[in-house]
């Protein structure tokens, strides 16, 4: 009650100063101030918009208006000191006796703003990312880290054995991701798992290059423009795999975007990065190997155009067979793990069933299809897709966040599973933007334009599209082309309204807004250590009969098994053995003569 208060107070106080300081009433401050508050109606405009957003702090707590008014708030106040700033900026001469760190402030330009602004959120991420364990993500401990794990010796196959359908998907599914993560772990040790968190943020860091590097987009746009959404934003300090895969697929349409735009773009550099794009997105995660074998044959039929129309006629049969052979063993790098399990297991998807023309392929493990619920499933793919896009149902008061990395937190069958992430408002501005943009007719606003609906067309009707983390390419590769696109027509038109400053300043504004309702959680660097996340996650009873028994099975631990392993327990010696909570014959089944514990 008494912060409120103050705040009221300290606003109506603010708000009589500023007119006071107009009217010239304050005969007590020097005439040349005096005369500086008379003629500088922006210094009072912003006066009192801080005096207005410090007493709806006491509006706000009477009425219970909550977070997102608290948002407003903080917004007013943003804005009121820009215009104080901007006042004192356009009248420093008249105040030659300031102090020089007052001056340097008063005088930062608006591009060293942002930087400034873009430095302290990289910062935050890359403290976070390294000093807390990812301790929001479910699928991190179920699979993620205990593969990492697993691979790199951390925790041995007696000390933690997976559930009986995890154990073949750790034999034959996608593991750079893992085997990365393993690495900065064992980097700095057992008890620091929150090093696999390093991967997500180095590749975004690493996009950030990409995309300066081929595209000339300044650091501050696009780490404020993509860090604004919250998939991306939260997935940058988690475990999860997700935005190292769609960083590499990103990677694979921008180097395609240019193949298209640029007659002379094929050379060792851009071919090798485009192999390793997709090398990251192909070997991540089956969800992107189709969309990314179509890409494959755009490219394909690209080259070949060039090599027809516009390259040399007498070289024609010699780039064809460069082409084929370049092809094929890109295909192979790129598809590794694909192309393994065809010749292993006759099934490029193998442990999952699929079928193909009605002919199932050689299969141990069929998809589920559980976690959507009727309501979901009735829609149309792209009408899922879509309200997914606009958040249409995605909210759920049962969240401890309005956004979480995978949109759970809820039972697998609600409404709400897995739907939004993007930010709304956020979407529909980039929307509007890249249509506003592609009004210049020109070959790099048609390509982009063409890129942008294929891409819209096609990430419907992927499996499980609706859930945007898996598919967040399509938000990075139309965020990076408005970018592209801004700057370049700013350069030809100057025109005020397409300042790449003015995107920075909406990023900024829907960063704030989700960090606010957030509670900065995904953001501020608040250390998490293995230790202390264990503390209320791991029941010590347990740790006591698994030491007794030496074996056993643990059911309905889940995601948390992993933390009971004994490893991470100085002085045990037992070994575990996950499985989820089945019927009680499946249960028996599986974990065979183990002793079970079941979850309380």
């Amino acid at each position: 009650m008494i912060v409120p208060l103050i705040s009221g107070f300290i606003g109506i106080l603010i708000s009589l100063f500023s007119w006071l300081f107009y009217q010239e009433k304050l005969t007590f401050l020097p005439s040349k101030l005096l005369l500086f508050g008379k003629k500088n109606k922006l210094i009072v405009l912003g006066l009192n918009i801080i005096s207005l957003g410090l007493f709806l702090g006491l509006v706000g707590f009477f009425f219970n208006f909550g977070v997102l008014f608290r948002s407003l708030r903080v917004f007013l106040l943003i804005i009121g000191f820009v215009c104080i700033k901007k006042s004192l900026n356009q009248n420093i001469n008249n105040f030659p006796d300031l102090p020089l760190f007052i001056k340097a402030i008063i005088q930062i330009k608006s591009i060293q703003s942002l930087q400034i602004f873009a430095g302290i959120i990289i910062s935050f991420l890359f403290l976070k990312s390294i000093l807390a364990v990812d301790w929001t993500g479910g699928d991190s401990w179920m699979y993620q880290l205990p593969f990492a794990a697993r691979f790199w010796g951390l925790v041995s196959p007696e000390q933690y054995i997976f559930e009986a359908e995890r154990e073949p998907f750790y034999n034959t599914t996608t593991m750079l991701p893992n085997i990365l993560q393993g690495f900065f772990w064992y980097l700095l040790g057992k008890n620091r798992p929150q090093g696999a968190n390093l991967v997500s943020f180095f590749s975004l860091i690493g996009y950030f290059i990409f995309i300066k590097y081929y595209l000339k987009i300044p650091y501050y746009l696009s780490v404020i423009a993509i860090l604004a959404v919250p998939l991306i934003h939260i997935a940058t300090t988690s475990a999860y795999v997700d935005l190292l895969t769609n960083v590499g697929f990103s990677i694979v349409l921008i180097i395609t975007y240019l193949l298209f735009i640029k007659e002379n773009f094929i050379n060792y550099k851009n071919v090798s990065m485009f192999i390793l794009g997709g090398f990251i997105a192909g070997n991540s995660k089956y969800l992107l190997v189709p969309p990314l074998a179509l890409v494959m044959a755009f490219v394909f039929g690209r080259i070949l155009w060039l090599i027809f129309y516009r390259f040399n006629p007498v070289n024609r049969v010699k780039n064809i067979l460069i082409l084929l052979v370049t092809m094929a063993g890109t295909n192979v790098i790129i598809f590794l793990t694909s192309v393994k399990n065809i010749i292993l297991y006759q099934n490029p998807f193998y442990p999952l069933k699929i079928t193909i023309l009605g002919y199932e392929l050689n299969h141990i493990i069929v998809p589920s299809g559980d976690y959507m619920s009727d309501k979901i499933a009735d829609m149309y793919p792209l009408q899922r897709w879509i309200f997914s896009l606009l958040e249409i149902g995605a909210f759920d008061d049962r969240r401890p966040w309005p956004w979480t990395v995978a949109m759970d937190y809820v039972p697998l069958d609600a409404d709400s599973f897995g739907m939004g992430g993007y930010f709304a408002i956020y979407v529909v501005f980039n929307v509007v933007l890249f249509g506003c943009l592609c009004r210049l007719n020109n070959p790099e606003t048609r390509t982009a334009l063409y890129l942008v609906i294929i891409m819209s067309v096609v990430t419907p009707f992927l499996p499980f599209a609706y859930q945007l983390r898996y598919y967040m390419y399509w938000i990075i590769v139309l965020i990076t082309l408005n970018l592209y696109l801004l700057i370049q027509q700013y350069e030809l038109t100057k025109n005020r309204w397409l300042k790449p400053q003015n995107y920075a300043y909406v990023g900024i504004f829907v960063m704030m807004i989700f960090t606010t309702l957030t509670r900065w959680d995904y953001t501020y660097p608040n250390a998490m250590s293995l230790e202390k996340f264990m503390i209320d996650r791991v029941d010590q009873d347990v740790i006591t009969m698994l030491e007794e028994k030496k074996e056993a099975c643990l059911v309905g631990f889940t995601p948390l098994t992993f933390l009971y392993n004994s490893a991470f327990h100085e002085g045990k010696n037992y070994t575990v053995k996950a499985e989820f909570n089945l019927s009680k014959e499946e249960v028996t089944e599986k974990c065979g003569d183990r002793p079970i514990i079941y979850k309380e």
